[in-house]
Parts: C-alpha cells; structure tokens; sequence
C-alpha cells in the first residue's frame, strides 16, 4: 500500500489531498450558502 513512494512524494500526495478536501468544502459550503440566499429571497426575506 504505498510503500514503494518516496517520502517527499507521500507527502506531496498528503498536501494535494488535504488541499483538495479543504477547496471542495469550500465549495460545498459557498452552494449551500448561495442556496439558502435563494430560498430566503423566494421567502420574501431580502434585506
């Protein structure tokens, strides 16, 4: 499992990794914020 990567290579992985989950929940949370902003405004909750 893994064993015949280097320890500068696993670590790249683990930094790719680790940004890539952080960019997606990002992501996630900027939809779900963008849809509550619509179903407010359909609720007639506009600032």
């Amino acid at each position: 499992m893994g064993g015949d990567m280097s320890p500068r290579k696993n670590w790249l992985s683990r930094i790719g990794w680790l940004i890539l989950i952080w960019a997606a929940s990002i992501a996630v949370l900027a939809i779900v914020a963008l849809l509550f902003r619509v179903l407010m405004g359909a609720a007639g909750l506009t600032v």
